[in-house]
C-alpha cells in the first residue's frame, strides 16, 4: 500500500495530533490514488516519507515576489531607434523559514533568469537582472512609434536545508511573471530656436 499526496507524498496542514497514543500531524493523504481524507500520521512514519517532494511542492506554493522593472529613460517615455536600457535591481535570494512534515525547514529561492518582454512581440531571456546606465546590459532600440507594455518574469531556482543540515538543491524551477509597465515610444523632432 503507498501512501501518496497527489501522486507526490504526504501533505501535511501542521496541524498536531495524537493517534493511538503517539503524536503526530494531520495530513491530506492518498491511498493507491484513493482521497481517504485528513488522517493523523505519526512522526516515526512521515520520516519515511521523501522530505524532498513535500519541500518541492511548498516551494512551488509561495507566493515569490516579482522583480520590479526599470526603465531608462525613466518617466514611461522612450525615443524610437534609440538603445533603451531595461534591468532590475532584485537580484538576491529569498528565505523562507517553514515547518514541513515537523521539521524546521528553509527554503530559499535564487532567482536563476529573467525574460524581458519589450511590448513589440520582441523579449530576451538572461542570466543578469540587468544593469543601470552607463553600464547597458539589456536593451532594446524600437523601430516605430506607438505605445508597449513592458515586463520582467523571473524565473527562481531554489534549494533547502533541515535544520542546520546541508543545503540541497531543487530540482524544479518556477517562473513569476512580473508586473506589466507603459511605455510610449516617440519620435524627436528637431526644433529651429530663434535668439
Amino acid at each position: 500500500m503507498s501512501i501518496q499526496c497527489d501522486n507526490g507524498g504526504i501533505c501535511t496542514e501542521h496541524v498536531e495530533c495524537v493517534e493511538g497514543g503517539q503524536e503526530g500531524y494531520v495530513h491530506d493523504v492518498f491511498m493507491d490514488g484513493t482521497d481517504v481524507g485528513d488522517v493523523c500520521v505519526p512522526d516515526n512514519a512521515v520520516q519515511q516519507v521523501d522530505i524532498a517532494k513535500l519541500v518541492i511542492r511548498q516551494f512551488k506554493r509561495i507566493a515569490w515576489p516579482a522583480s520590479k522593472l526599470v526603465v531608462q529613460p525613466r518617466g514611461g517615455r522612450t525615443l524610437v531607434n534609440f538603445e533603451t536600457n531595461f534591468y532590475t535591481p532584485d537580484h538576491r535570494s529569498i528565505d523562507q523559514d517553514l515547518t514541513i512534515a515537523g521539521q524546521a525547514v528553509v527554503i530559499r529561492a535564487v532567482p536563476v533568469s529573467y525574460t524581458y518582454y519589450f511590448g513589440d512581440d520582441d523579449s530576451t531571456t538572461t542570466a543578469s537582472p540587468g544593469s543601470p546606465h552607463p553600464d547597458l546590459e539589456i536593451t532594446h532600440m524600437y523601430t516605430r512609434t506607438g505605445d508597449v507594455v513592458v515586463r520582467v518574469d523571473t524565473t527562481y531556482g531554489g534549494e533547502y536545508r533541515i535544520g542546520q543540515g546541508e543545503w540541497t538543491s531543487i530540482p524544479d524551477t518556477l517562473t513569476v511573471q512580473g508586473e506589466g509597465q507603459d511605455l510610449e515610444i516617440v519620435e524627436a523632432l528637431p526644433q529651429l530656436v530663434l535668439e
